[in-house]
């Protein structure tokens, strides 16, 4: 969508884009939360975090807590998750919410659906879905597991069509995830769950006003095809992708969304108006007060990010930064390019490499099997930095060893080994962590 002659276009330069998408989602200068509290007020700052299954070295939400809260534990999110219920899950691909969102959501939660699919389901299987809920009313929380019979289905969500009834009803509101076993959702009754607060569902255009912001914050510098994600997360009712000039042109007239050219960047971004004044603080050099980090800022340590993190996934990473990230975990080994597991690493406001983190089983110990860098980055500058962020991930992974791969620069391994057991001399370690014992042995089973 080309910029229209009589609508001012802000100019920015690459690095002001990038600093303004990194702070808005926590990432730069530095972690600015910390401990417990601090993952309500980083999920919130966000506006939403993607859940993923596999665990290799944390589970994607964990590290993407990890690398904005000083001090992370997986236990802080599931208290805030199952027992304090400040957080939320819901979505076909599952996202992380705060519940104060959780009143603005409603109308699209009672409306939800796949290509038709739960309508479909519940108009085959009436019979079952009403049993199902019956159930949980009188058994309370109950998984798939916890149901007998049943008839098996094809489909990711569930091996059972009892399994498929709990999930279009969690869906839809009815039922809240409890909690997990295993890693296997456990359904409740919403009401049982959440306070009758925020189960009243906001005004419609209160709910569009919030969802807009919240999307806006998530994508920071959406272009023309993320602004129509914004557009959908944000619109209450059906959106077709002929709707969206004019829903941009009523935006943009109400203030709410402003144009910005980034040099370097193809065709046109768009920012949240109420943004501009923290754009243009950036843009004259300075850090805004309220990012501020706690301790060591991201000049003095690398940040390791998650898979799914919303600023290098889903192809952003080559848009944002001039960086090539693929995550080939579901690809089989010969199309790989890179590896199995691989993470990008984060200095300052660049992506300056790639890492392949290992956690062995059998003895716990963090191997860094390979480490690629970026043309023209010196790895010799990076020392301190990798030897600070290792550590951390380290410390959150209870590693005794960290372990480098023979495939790593000797001489950058080298420095690496001398910098971290420099600082083992530091028994607090980073981000309270424990000091970590290093190791240039290769292997580990």
């Amino acid at each position: 969508m080309p910029p229209q002659s009589d609508v001012r276009t802000l100019k920015v330069d690459a690095q002001t884009a990038r600093r303004f998408l990194l702070g808005g989602q926590g990432l730069w200068p530095g972690r600015r939360w910390a401990g417990e509290r601090g993952v309500l007020d980083a999920v919130r700052q966000i506006g939403s975090i993607q859940v993923d299954p596999l665990n290799v070295v944390g589970h994607s939400q964990d590290l993407v807590l990890l690398s904005r809260v000083d001090g992370y534990r997986p236990e802080h999110l599931d208290r805030a998750l199952y027992h304090q219920r400040t957080l939320f899950e819901w979505g076909g691909a599952l996202n992380i919410r705060p519940i104060e969102s959780l009143p603005y959501l409603l109308h699209k939660i009672r409306t939800a659906d796949y290509l038709g699919r739960r309508a479909l389901f519940e108009r085959t299987h009436p019979d079952l879905v009403t049993k199902v809920l019956r159930e949980v009313e009188a058994r309370g929380p109950l998984g798939s597991r916890d149901l007998s019979g049943g008839t098996r289905v094809s489909s990711y969500r569930a091996r059972r069509d009892t399994g498929l009834a709990l999930f279009y009803l969690w869906l839809r509101g009815d039922l809240m995830i409890h909690s997990r076993d295993a890693g296997d959702r456990v359904y409740d009754l919403t009401h049982r769950l959440i306070p009758p607060r925020f189960l009243e569902p906001a005004a419609a255009a209160d709910a569009e006003s919030y969802l807009f912001r919240r999307e806006m914050l998530l994508w920071g510098l959406p272009n023309s095809s993320e602004l129509l994600s914004v557009q959908r997360g944000s619109t209450l009712g059906p959106v077709r992708a002929g709707d969206r000039r004019g829903w941009v042109e009523r935006q943009e007239t109400a203030g709410r969304l402003a144009r910005v050219q980034v040099a370097g960047w193809k065709g046109t971004s768009w920012v949240d108006g109420r943004d501009l004044p923290l754009l243009g603080t950036i843009q004259n050099g300075l850090i805004p007060k309220e990012w501020s980090p706690l301790a060591v800022g991201s000049v003095a340590e690398v940040t390791f990010l998650a898979p799914l993190e919303i600023v290098s996934a889903r192809g952003r990473s080559t848009r944002l930064f001039g960086y090539e990230y693929l995550w080939e975990v579901y690809k089989p080994p010969s199309k790989r390019r890179w590896g199995y597991y691989i993470l990008p690493i984060l200095f300052e406001d660049t992506l300056v490499g790639r890492i392949e983190p290992v956690l062995d089983p059998k003895t716990g110990n963090l191997r860094v099997a390979q480490l690629w860098w970026e043309r023209g980055i010196r790895p010799a500058e990076l020392v301190e930095p990798m030897a600070r962020g290792l550590q951390r991930l380290a410390g959150y992974l209870a590693a005794p060893e960290i372990k480098l791969g023979d495939s790593i620069s000797p001489s950058f391994r080298e420095a690496l080994v001398r910098e971290m057991r420099a600082r083992q001399a530091d028994s607090k370690g980073l981000g309270g962590s424990r000091s970590r014992k290093v190791s240039k042995r290769v292997g580990f089973g």
